[in-house]
Formats: structure tokens, sequence, C-alpha cells
């Protein structure tokens, strides 16, 4: 976040027309029903770039569902024995004209509302940071341009 804000700095006082090149989305992950993108650094640093490159596009958050805490809470009552997750939350959100098109197109596609991104660190390797969201749903034309969103959010994420 530092980063950015020094960068609008430099950019703000110095007045610069150049261009920034930013690298090209890297290719996902996939697996299972998810598009999974990895980077490394601070969780709680891509977090906050997840949150501004969300709130850039005027979405507001609705709901944040700490995973990693409801797993570690609920563990011993399911007699787990280990934690997955060093951290761990779930981003919901929706986006007004998207879902219109999409509940538009059929009503029963609101079950895909809220649109959801995944942040999470492994237990394992607490230095890796990932992003994941729902591989796209080809059966559901209207989605397209929902799951477009959700790759733009996690560039401008990982851009940084």
């Amino acid at each position: 976040m530092r980063v950015k804000l020094l960068l609008a700095l430099y950019l703000l006082v110095f007045g610069s027309q150049q261009v920034i090149a930013v690298d090209p989305l890297p290719k996902p992950e996939v697996i299972g029903p998810s598009w999974v993108y990895s980077t490394d650094g601070l969780y709680h640093d891509v977090k906050d770039d997840l949150v501004a490159a969300i709130e850039s596009r005027g979405i507001v958050i609705a709901y944040q569902a700490h995973a990693a805490s409801m797993l570690r809470r609920t563990a011993e009552a399911v007699g787990a024995t280990s934690q997955v997750y060093d951290n761990a939350q779930i981003l919901l959100f929706c986006k007004a004209d998207l879902t219109y098109e999409l509940t538009a197109e059929n009503p029963h596609n609101l079950t895909l509302c809220p649109y959801s991104i995944s942040i999470y660190t492994l237990s394992q390797d607490p230095q890796t940071v990932y992003l994941a969201i729902p591989a796209p749903d080809y059966q559901v034309p209207a989605y397209a341009a929902i799951h477009q969103l959700l790759e733009s959010i996690v560039a401008e994420t990982l851009s940084w």
C-alpha cells in the first residue's frame, strides 16, 4: 500500500507523462472449481491491495468471511488435528449492473451473487499469498463479464 502512495505522490510531484507497464496477469492454476493465483508477500499487504482494487471500482464489500478463524474455532468440535490456513478470508461483493444482467438473463442466476475472491496463506508456507476466484461458468453467458471483473481485480492486486 505504501508503494502505491509513494508512486502516486511521485507522479503528482514530477508530473510524469510516462506510461507504467504492468506485468500481464499470470496464468492461474486451475484447481477443482477455482482459478488460483499466488504471489510472495505479506498477507495483510496483499489483502489491503485486494480491498483497494475492489473499492477503486466503486464496489462495496458486503461481507468478509473469516474462514481461518472459523476453522480454528471449530477444529476441536470436528476432530481436526492440524490447521490448513495461517490466514484465510473470503471477500463477497456484487456490482449492480452486472448482477442485473445476470438475473435478467435468468432470475435463478441469483445464486451466482455475491461474487467472491478468496485470499489465504497456507500454514506450511505463510510467505505465499493465494488469491482464488471461481472458475468461469460457461453455461451462463452473463457470467463472463463477472469473471472478467474478478480477473481484473486480481490483476490489479498482483500488479503492485
